[in-house]
């Protein structure tokens, strides 16, 4: 009788544990179906996808029942242990791979963790068999083969080309595997249990699962008595894991994947969690490309591959599905947003601020690319940024039509637009266009990407507005404490003073600088002090002869500006004397009885500097007075200057002896008079044949035009 109890025991706590693991995969099942994300309508007229007609095929089409995500039907592979399941696009939907293709859809590998089993793959073939393509299972579903490697259970197997045909045949596979099949040794053989030796536990990866190219033979061999035994292990090609979670793939998420097929380079790029699965919003995944070899995939040149899901499980199991937002070729199509400050004329874009009350723009611009049938029945779902009201709105199409684009419908910062009309090659874009006004807002609020979607029954386009601040609306008022107009003399520095004013409804007032610019050229900016005062020092050798105009506009770091006020700064050049000698000579001379020209000595000097600017023109007059000698008694004979007018006796009149323009490019308008002078030309002393020998002296005065003497 206690044995009868304690068998009674044990059955019924088996069966509790089974019943709670059945109720854990239901409300799993139930979370990934009120989770969904957008995606497209699977069962309809014409349809892309069929479920496989394999025996074993557990697969089906359900409707999901997030709210959010109207219309769409997710693939679902698996549920349960042990089974198999794909889905597989219809002839009229085969991937065309003479042009590039993009793929993109979600996947859902329920949340075992590490009790995963065993994952999903996404296959593109030309297997005779079709949409009844299976490997070769036998009487029960293998979890390692992921519904398409080949069937690791027979322990005689020893030649890999007999092995791979177990596969789906003519076939690329990428990976999902959720379950580690590392098994070595005497428990290999026969288990279908060693694919992932050597890689990581849970890994996405790619190859051929019909080529003996994808498998290595293992060989265990007990002793001569024992008969040697078989298994495979298989070779991954980029490969994507994640070191930090190594249970990355049934965590309970919908991960998004994009293939993009190039068909010239023959590669297969695959991105793997590209966006956030709560948000939609792009992020950067992690990727892989892969060169793919057409002949194990298309070995007759049909230019074509059927494309598809597979997915099995084993003891350990998942719950396995597919949600798809863009199928190859049927409709090539994009959508993006873009933001734009109308008040500023600035673009928005990542991490830009705005300011309370600036007009903005926001654009979504869908865009028609190609495909076998048109884009129609486009139903937008927009998600608005925030603190922004919308006031009005607009769909214009290429062939110019428009629709009204109501922001009433606003709601929750979200807006639905049902577009009125299909895009083909003839209208290939729309753009919706919504206006409207910053909040006044009195802290930053910061507006996060908002992920909206374009959907239709072949594609769901996505499209993200940038992250950006609003910042409180600032009035900066600038005035002056200096003039307006500034005049100073050449090598003259000058200094301008005011204040600025800053008018907020923020809690704090932002720091202000003003931005300076001299002649259009950018100064550094100024600081203003925290009563508001500022002070901008100009040097004179900043400043140009003739006018200057110097621009200031008070700023903050938010990009709050005043209006710009100009000072205007002329510098007025001078006309003077640099060099005159108080005390100069002539040569000694021996008298001979005869007129001469007496030379000057070398204690000369006469410089002229005119920065009156290029162009201004100036006079040297000379005048003398008679030269005597101690006794007060004339000297027979006068100065003279010899130049362009020829010689000329000076007297106690000015005489110009010398007309010069100015060029400032040549030393800075300085002229060097008595350097210009020779031994023969200048200012000489003629002596008359009447003078007694003796020293003389006399007073010369040389006066410029318009300048002191």
């Amino acid at each position: 009788m206690l044995k009868r109890w304690l068998y009674l025991g044990l059955a019924a706590l088996t069966l509790g544990l089974a019943g709670g693991l059945q109720a854990h995969a239901d409300s799993d099942y139930d979370e990934a179906l009120s989770t969904a994300p957008q995606g497209i309508s699977l069962n309809k007229a014409n349809s892309i996808i069929a479920i496989g007609t394999a025996p074993l095929d557990t697969a089906s089409v359900v409707d999901v029942t997030n709210p959010n995500s109207v219309g769409t039907q997710a693939v679902v592979v698996n549920t349960a242990p042990y089974q198999f399941g794909a889905a597989w696009s219809t002839d009229d939907n085969l991937m065309d791979l003479s042009h590039d293709q993009t793929i993109g859809f979600w996947f859902y590998f329920g949340d075992q963790g590490s009790n995963a089993g065993d994952g999903m793959a996404f296959v593109l073939q030309n297997d005779p068999n079709g949409i009844a393509a299976t490997p070769t299972f036998g009487s029960k579903v293998v979890g390692e083969t992921l519904g398409v490697w080949g069937v690791d259970t027979n322990a005689s197997q020893d030649y890999v080309s007999s092995f791979a045909k177990t596969a789906i045949q003519n076939s690329w596979a990428l990976e999902f595997d959720t379950h580690f099949n590392g098994t070595t040794g005497s428990g290999a053989p026969g288990n279908a249990n060693a694919f992932d030796v050597g890689y990581p536990a849970v890994h996405i990866a790619s190859n051929y699962p019909g080529s003996g190219d994808t498998y290595k033979k293992m060989t265990y061999d007990a002793g001569l008595l024992s008969k040697a035994k078989y298994y495979y292990e298989m070779n991954h090609l980029g490969v994507i894991s994640d070191s930090t979670q190594t249970n990355f793939l049934s965590n309970g998420l919908w991960h998004h994947m994009t293939l993009k097929w190039d068909a010239s380079a023959k590669t297969m790029t695959y991105t793997f969690d590209d966006r956030n699965p709560t948000t939609g919003i792009e992020e950067t995944g992690q990727s892989e490309t892969v060169p793919i070899d057409l002949s194990k995939i298309d070995p007759d040149n049909t230019g074509y591959a059927r494309w598809g899901f597979t997915g099995t499980t084993g003891e350990d199991y998942e719950n396995n599905l597919i949600v798809m937002d863009n199928t190859p070729g049927l409709v090539d199509g994009t959508a993006d947003a873009s933001m734009t400050d109308l008040t500023h004329n600035k673009p928005i874009t990542t991490d830009s601020q705005i300011i309370g009350n600036d007009q903005v723009e926001l654009d979504y611009n869908l865009t028609y690319n190609g495909g076998r049938q048109s884009w129609s029945s486009i139903d937008g779902r927009l998600k608005l940024p925030n603190y922004i009201n919308y006031t009005s709105g607009e769909i214009t199409y290429e062939n110019g039509d428009t629709e009204d684009l109501s922001p009433d419908k606003i709601s929750d910062a979200k807006l639905d637009a049902e577009l009125g009309q299909s895009l083909d090659s003839d209208n290939s874009t729309a753009k919706l266009k919504l206006l409207g006004t910053a909040d006044n807002v009195t802290e930053t609020q910061y507006n996060l990407p908002q992920a909206s979607t374009f959907s239709s029954n072949a594609l769901v386009a996505t499209a993200d507005t940038p992250s950006f601040a609003i910042n409180p609306s600032v009035t900066l008022d600038l005035a002056l404490t200096s003039p307006n107009d500034v005049t100073l003399h050449d090598k003259e520095d000058t200094t301008i003073t005011g204040n600025v004013t800053v008018n907020t409804a923020a809690a704090t007032k932002p720091t202000t600088t003003l931005a300076t610019s001299l002649n259009g050229a950018a100064l550094p900016d100024t600081p203003v002090n925290s009563d508001g005062s500022f002070s901008l020092d100009i040097a004179a050798d900043q400043l140009q002869m003739g006018t200057n105009t110097v621009d200031l506009t008070a700023q903050t770091a938010n990009g709050d500006t005043s209006k710009t006020i100009t000072v205007t700064i002329t510098v007025v050049g001078t006309l003077q004397f640099v060099n005159v000698a108080a005390h100069s000579s002539f040569a000694d001379s021996s008298l001979t009885g005869s007129p001469e020209l007496v030379q000057r000595s070398s204690d000369w000097n006469l410089t002229v500097q005119d920065t009156r600017g290029t162009g201004q023109s100036w006079v040297l007059d000379a005048q003398t007075t008679p030269f005597v000698d101690d006794d007060d008694q004339p000297m027979d004979g006068v100065p003279v200057y010899v130049g362009r007018y020829g010689t000329q006796q000076l007297n106690s009149q000015p005489t110009q002896v010398m007309i010069h323009t100015t060029d400032d490019s040549v030393d800075d308008g300085l002229t060097d008079v008595s350097g210009t002078w020779t031994g023969d030309t200048g200012l000489l002393l003629n002596v008359g044949s009447g003078t007694a020998a003796g020293t003389y002296h006399g007073t010369i005065t040389w006066t410029l035009t318009n300048a002191p003497s």
